[in-house]
């Protein structure tokens, strides 16, 4: 058959009084396919939670101030949601919140992220990384050995373990193939914009099913004006799916590492570099780098990265002398988990805890930073994915999963209402049963709901309404102001 350019079928069908319904049934299409951004998500851990009144704001709505720990947000307070008053539910202390982090409960499920890998990447092709595990320290509680004290935020099963990549090199060359890192350009071409082509890659399909079934109820002189028109669409995929431009930095790696970080071999994991105090603030740049480069050039839509481990045992370089874990004790003595501190000590430790996170939430600041000054498909990727921060505890004294530091930053183009603080407290009945018994906090796992909603993803089985807990603390995230 002929080929017909498109103005002239538009043209056309235009005449005979089809152009408008064709139009926009082509719109319609485009806009579910194509015209919507490329929803990514980063799950952000810090880990042992917060002093609450030194991170949650006092006032709700878009005026407010940020406290001493989150403070440094404050730049992009404007841009993200904070929120208080939320539980992890029904378990509690460093295992619960762990357990039910990403699983939204304590049952045996597998978690969020690993879900959502599988789901977003069905039939991809090439098949991007189902999901990236980026770490800074998070098994150095146990000598990186897969044996450690408390249930894993990321599994397939309690029994089943996902670890993330610790050794930021280890996770480059995972991520981009054996590339040259830090010393000149690279051989390997990354599918850079593999986004692109799945934003785009569903337009023809749709198209051509309704338009098969407007085909089957019109007279023959019509229906060789919708062949044509579908020849067109056939032409118009062809140019959706192939890539516009291409991120320099997904073809040339020569900037990753600039500090020259170097990983020589151990047989201890304790000791390998990457685990040492001083240079978890070089493994965190360069690990929040490569989750960077991965959603940029296309290498996967879901990220994970955690900051420590729940026991997270080292100090932070020049912030103080104690570990991290060991500091959010801060009513205990030096080393110790339980008993009662001298006034001295317990200064010394608060002052630790408060430096340690400043510096945590200046790592998700700097995060925002880097996300906002690198394009995507359209907008920038700030606007597009959905960043979550979180802990596994909201007080980190008492150990308890009340209170946690919930934070969604950017998703602007997701329909996020970005600029306030939102307290929850109160919004739900009290919990009657163990360690929250009598707190009506609202529950963790509608903010994981709204991830899957967001993500496009059905709940999973063997949940039904949340993914996770469903009691009455569980109510419908489109009633919370979040989106």
């Amino acid at each position: 058959m002929r080929t017909i350019e498109r103005r002239g079928i538009l043209k056309g069908l235009g005449a005979a009084a089809l152009a408008g319904p064709l139009t926009q049934l082509f719109r319609l299409h485009t806009a579910r396919a194509a015209g919507g951004p490329v929803t990514k998500v980063v799950f952000f851990y810090t880990p042992c939670g917060v002093e609450p009144p030194l991170w949650h704001p006092t006032q709700t709505g878009a005026n407010f101030t940020l406290p001493k720990m989150s403070a440094p947000l404050a730049p992009y307070q404007s841009e993200c949601i904070f929120m208080d008053g939320i539980s992890m539910l029904p378990l509690t202390d460093h295992q619960g919140g762990s357990q039910q982090m990403l699983a939204g409960s304590d049952q045996d499920v597998e978690t969020l992220d690993l879900q959502l890998g599988k789901f977003l990447n069905m039939g991809a092709s090439p098949p991007p990384i189902q999901y990236l595990e980026l770490g800074i320290q998070s098994r150095i509680s146990k000598g990186g050995t897969p044996t450690v004290p408390h249930p894993h935020f990321t599994r397939h099963s309690l029994a089943q373990e996902v670890f993330a990549e610790d050794n930021p090199l280890a996770a480059f060359a995972a991520t981009f193939g054996q590339v040259s890192m830090g010393m000149g350009p690279t051989s390997t071409t990354s599918p850079a914009v593999t986004l692109q082509a799945l934003q785009q890659k569903s337009v023809l399909d749709a198209a051509t099913q309704d338009l098969k079934a407007l085909q089957s109820k019109l007279p023959n002189s019509e229906k060789m004006k919708i062949d044509a028109y579908a020849t067109s669409l056939v032409d118009l995929q062809r140019a959706l799916t192939t890539p516009i431009s291409t991120l320099a930095s997904c073809n040339d790696f020569s900037r990753f590492n600039p500090t020259g970080f170097t990983v020589p071999q151990v047989s201890d994991p304790n000791q390998a570099s990457y685990n040492q105090t001083q240079y978890m603030g070089v493994v965190a740049d360069l690990q929040m780098e490569i989750a960077r480069l991965a959603l940029a050039c296309g290498r996967t839509r879901v990220i994970t990265i955690l900051f420590g481990h729940t026991n997270a045992h080292n100090p932070i370089s020049g912030l103080g002398p104690f570990g991290v874990h060991d500091a959010s004790h801060y009513n205990a003595p030096p080393g110790q988990l339980t008993g009662n501190a001298t006034q001295a000590q317990k200064d010394a430790k608060l002052a630790a805890w408060e430096n340690y996170r400043v510096w945590y939430a200046q790592k998700v600041a700097q995060f925002i930073g880097m996300l906002k000054a690198t394009p995507d498909v359209t907008g920038t990727l700030f606007d597009n994915p959905i960043l979550m921060h979180s802990s596994e505890l909201g007080d980190g004294g008492p150990h308890k999963t009340d209170r946690i530091p919930y934070v969604f930053a950017g998703g602007s183009a997701l329909g996020f209402k970005l600029g306030q603080a939102i307290n929850f407290a109160g919004s739900v009945p009290a919990f009657t049963g163990g360690a929250h018994a009598g707190i009506a906090n609202m529950a963790h796992s509608p903010l994981l709901t709204l991830v899957c909603n967001k993500m496009g993803m059905p709940i999973p089985a063997p949940f039904t309404t949340q993914f996770g807990f469903s009691g009455p603390q569980a109510v419908d995230f489109r009633g919370l102001g979040i989106v």
